[in-house]
């Protein structure tokens, strides 16, 4: 096995559909253009197309974890405005939302950790596991 596979330097990681939901969640209203800004048109290496996007929006709505709606204000106003949808995430599903970023700050730490912490995390999950039993 080579040593690159196993080396401390981290690749950007790809965008998932709980990307656009934690930044849904971060934003609060969140409109499409909002949306194809920060996942589709920005110039980083880290881009997903429109349709993916339109893709994992629809995946999140069927979740519950993302709902899809009309702001109000907009809609009392529909002569002067047109009327787009919004994304919000539910009181309800703020406690997944908050599972989810703490599953992904673990991945992110275990992506960028030093073999030593590596080394310490497999200790205690051992330790864990033996407690378990």
């Amino acid at each position: 096995m080579s040593e690159k596979r196993f080396s401390s330097v981290t690749r950007p990681q790809g965008i998932s559909k709980y990307d656009v939901a934690l930044f849904i969640e971060k934003k609060g209203k969140t409109r499409w253009k909002d949306l194809i800004k920060e996942f589709v048109e920005n110039k980083s290496r880290n881009h997903i197309s429109r349709q993916k996007l339109s893709d994992y929006l629809k995946e999140l709505c069927n979740e519950g974890l993302v709902d899809k709606t009309i702001d109000k204000t907009a809609l009392m106003l529909r002569q002067v405005w047109r009327v787009y949808p919004i994304y919000i995430v539910p009181e309800s599903r703020k406690k997944r939302i908050e599972e989810i970023k703490k599953r992904k700050r673990i991945y992110e730490f275990v992506d960028s950790a030093s073999p030593e912490e590596i080394r310490t995390l497999d200790e205690e999950i051992r330790k864990v596991e033996e407690e378990k039993e």
